[in-house]
């Protein structure tokens, strides 16, 4: 499926970018997780040629501008997420948010100008351990930013990321990485992420907008994700029982990159449910700011 590329002005003079498979009114918004980009939706717009997605690069990722001043909280993505979907002028969609991108479609999906058909949370949401978190800024912190080439970068990816597909991990290097010059390469991440520490209250808030959250909302898991194992899985049923949960055999933390084919079958039923129902009400709009 061809692709096409938007920039999208939003709070402090930052831009973000937004790639767009199969045209506009996109029936799927999707926001990736911490230090990725649109790019790691590739496969899932292969695999659901009849639908149009739209994904989004998070400020300080992928092609979207950096923040000099470091404005990476969780609550400046939730505010950037609702800028775009305004300007995306989304009305009939599914709102799917992996990892970081999880927490940030959650606490932005009650303050969307039209609020979402469903609400997919992938590997990620209240309750994660600290720890884990943190070692995930560290890894990111602990990286080389420059390379010879995306080749080079392709040998992190591998290790990082064993379940992939050595394709899919290819086309994710090249998509990483911004030219500087003759075997010279940056990643495009901002660095200054790997210092952005969450404030304890966003599990608080996270909590309590998915309790606040009816149906349908949908929770997919990697079977062998270190970081959404079967113990929070349980904590999260417990606490958000309105939610169905799936867990996909031969997926790690990456669901979507380490098994694509099942990721993409689960939305593809999932959608079909929530896209032919009758469109969802307008209930709020966030004030134009």
């Amino acid at each position: 499926m061809s692709d096409a590329s938007v920039r999208i002005d939003v709070a402090g003079g930052l831009a973000l970018h937004a790639r767009l498979w199969g045209g506009r009114s996109p029936q799927f918004l999707l926001v990736h997780g911490f230090s990725h980009g649109a790019f790691v939706w590739r496969a899932l717009a292969a695999a659901m040629p009849e639908y149009r997605l739209a994904a989004l690069d998070l400020r300080g990722h992928g092609d979207s501008s950096h923040d000099p001043q470091r404005r990476y909280s969780i609550h400046d993505h939730v505010d950037d997420l609702v800028a775009a979907a305004r300007a995306l002028d989304l009305r009939d969609y599914v709102l799917v948010g992996h990892s970081l991108g999880a927490s940030v479609a959650a606490l932005a999906a009650q303050r969307l100008p039209r609020p979402p058909r469903a609400l997919v949370l992938v590997d990620g949401g209240p309750g994660l351990s600290p720890q884990a978190s943190a070692h995930i800024r560290e890894e990111f912190l602990r990286l080389k930013f420059r390379y010879r080439s995306p080749d080079e970068y392709l040998q992190r990816l591998c290790a990082s990321m064993p379940l992939a597909s050595t394709s899919l991990l290819q086309a994710m290097a090249v998509d990483s990485l911004q030219r500087l010059g003759a075997d010279e390469y940056r990643l495009k991440a901002d660095r200054a992420l790997g210092y952005q520490v969450h404030a304890p209250s966003i599990d608080d808030e996270l909590w309590q907008a998915l309790g606040r959250r009816p149906a349908p909302l949908l929770l997919i898991r990697g079977a062998v994700s270190a970081l959404c194992n079967k113990r929070w899985c349980d904590e999260f049923a417990a606490r958000v029982p309105q939610a169905a949960i799936e867990t996909v055999a031969r997926a790690g933390h990456a669901v979507m990159l380490d098994n694509p084919a099942r990721f993409s079958e689960l939305l593809r039923r999932y959608a079909a449910q929530w896209l032919a129902a009758r469109p969802a009400p307008i209930l709020h709009a966030d004030p134009v700011s």
